[in-house]
């Protein structure tokens, strides 16, 4: 029996689809799901003594596996190599393909048949194993770029957040009071969305 490490990211994540918002979480190797095809089976028949069973039942055939075993399982035609973006020296590149599994870890993935979500993973062809695994929220007709997308907003989130420190100060300030923390931040965050969208209408001058 592979009991394995819960997708803990799962309670975040219905949370967040539970307000209609989609989500991207990344996962370690070690996570446990149901691959495509690979389902529980049901709980043993109630004999009429104690407690009705609810745990699902694991037998040969109907065993789940951790993500990194079943991205090693995958054929070399499943493997997508996706640009997306520009970086610094070079283009960033890696080959992804991305699943339907159900997350099988923890009391909840014992217990009940979790909803189907995406598992997406990322694995340079020069590298010996994958080297990301995110399982996310998206709609079942998201393209292979959309994950990507999805799955690197954190990148730019990030960068976001460093141009707000670094350039705007948005950390610079020694008031006490929570009402001028908030007008120091919402100025530094509404200066930086002025000088984003002139940076997209083109206006170069007015991101100096």
């Amino acid at each position: 029996m592979r009991h394995g490490i819960a997708c803990w990211p799962t309670l975040a994540t219905e949370s967040i689809a539970a307000k209609g918002l989609e989500s991207v979480a990344g996962i370690t190797p070690a996570t446990v799901v149901w691959p495509p095809g690979i389902q529980p089976l049901p709980p043993k028949t109630y004999v009429g003594n104690g407690r009705p069973p609810t745990r699902l039942q694991r037998a040969p055939g109907h065993e789940p596996g951790s993500v990194k075993e079943l991205a090693t399982s995958l054929p070399a035609r499943a493997w997508q190599s996706i640009t997306w973006r520009q970086g610094s020296n070079a283009a960033l590149s890696s080959r992804l393909d991305a699943v339907r599994v159900r997350c099988a870890g923890g009391n909840s993935g014992r217990y009940r048949l979790q909803p189907e979500q995406w598992l997406q993973i990322q694995w340079l062809k020069a590298q010996a194993e994958p080297e990301k695994y995110y399982l996310s929220k998206l709609p079942d007709s998201t393209s292979t770029h959309d994950h990507v997308n999805a799955a690197h907003m954190r990148c730019r989130i990030e960068r976001d957040y460093q141009d707000l420190k670094q350039d705007l100060g948005l950390v610079h300030t020694e008031g006490r009071g929570l009402r001028g923390i908030h007008h120091h931040a919402t100025l530094s965050i509404a200066t930086y969305g002025f000088l984003v969208a002139q940076h997209l209408n083109g206006d170069t001058d007015g991101m100096s």
